[in-house]
């Protein structure tokens, strides 16, 4: 005999108390399993909203972190093209207080015409200074305390 030509019988089965008995060829799960019709319980149902609900706001919360990254990126970029255009006009402004100093000095030159100004002798009394007392070239020992 083959094992294929054997039939099982499960007796081991109650429904309603009662021992039933199925013939089954090669069962892998002994039993009688009743087909009913599955309804969704309202657990179930209110579930499904919230799971749905949260996957939106999930989604929403995805979008809108790419959207503040991308204006934060901006945000960096601005602030790196302000340091730089700052860094610039200090450069330019420097630069132009320095040919505007050379233009006064260029101006008041040509206002007192300093060329004329080597024929003219300005002549001013001597004034009297005292001069100061002259210092000893002998060194003076001083007994000095290291440290005390």
């Amino acid at each position: 005999m083959s094992r294929s030509s054997i039939k099982y019988i499960d007796t081991s089965y109650m429904y309603r108390h009662q021992p039933v008995a199925a013939p089954v060829s090669n069962p892998v799960i002994y039993g009688r399993f009743p087909k009913f019709s599955h309804r969704k319980s309202s657990v179930e149902k209110i579930n499904k909203f919230l799971s749905s609900i949260l996957l939106l706001l999930v989604m929403l919360s995805l979008v809108s972190y790419y959207f503040v990254s991308d204006g934060e990126k901006n945000m960096n970029n601005l602030g790196r093209e302000i340091v730089a255009l700052t860094n610039e006009n200090i450069e330019l402004q420097n630069k132009l207080d320095n040919l505007n100093s050379f233009n006064k000095v260029g101006t008041i030159i040509k206002d007192t015409s300093a060329l004329d100004t080597a024929k003219k002798v300005i002549e001013i009394p001597a004034v009297n200074t005292i001069s100061a007392p002259q210092i000893s070239s002998v060194p003076v020992n001083y007994n000095w305390s290291i440290g005390y």
